[in-house]
């Protein structure tokens, strides 16, 4: 798991890394703690170059307990680097703990849903429904 600091948290529109436009599905549970446990799903913020891979954010609250001492909590990781999967796709694994809430917290360590490995040359090769949709995103010279 990379550790989250507050250069990662801000990115900048100017970023190098802008082709890398997809992001990824999560569905998890977390570890029981005082007979309860809670549900975190989203989906991650974009990709971001670090080394030679991308992470991904995660932050979310997660699901709320109604027992007596009714609560939820935030979960707020940066994922580990893109992990290739045989089909040509890749994941990437994320674990932390949640915030401390109601005098506990919770620990979660899962995966991502699959994402295809493309950039925005490959967009040109897609569907149109999908260019249409991601031209507010997409940087394109006057030119063409």
């Amino acid at each position: 798991m990379t550790a989250i600091n507050n250069v990662d948290r801000t990115m900048s529109d100017e970023r190098e890394d802008r082709s890398m436009v997809h992001v990824h599905s999560f569905n998890s549970l977390s570890f029981v703690h005082d007979d309860h446990q809670h549900i975190v799903m989203g989906v991650t913020a974009p990709a971001r170059l670090a080394g030679g891979s991308h992470v991904h954010r995660i932050r979310v609250r997660t699901s709320y307990f109604v027992g007596a001492s009714g609560h939820w909590h935030w979960f707020d990781v940066v994922t580990g680097p893109a992990i290739c999967t045989m089909d040509g796709g890749h994941v990437h694994t994320y674990e932390g703990p949640t915030s401390v809430d109601n005098g506990h917290d919770h620990g979660i360590a899962d995966a991502t849903t699959q994402a295809p490995d493309f950039e925005i040359s490959d967009v040109d090769e897609m569907s149109p429904d999908y260019s249409k949709s991601k031209k507010k995103t997409l940087k394109r010279d006057s030119g063409q």
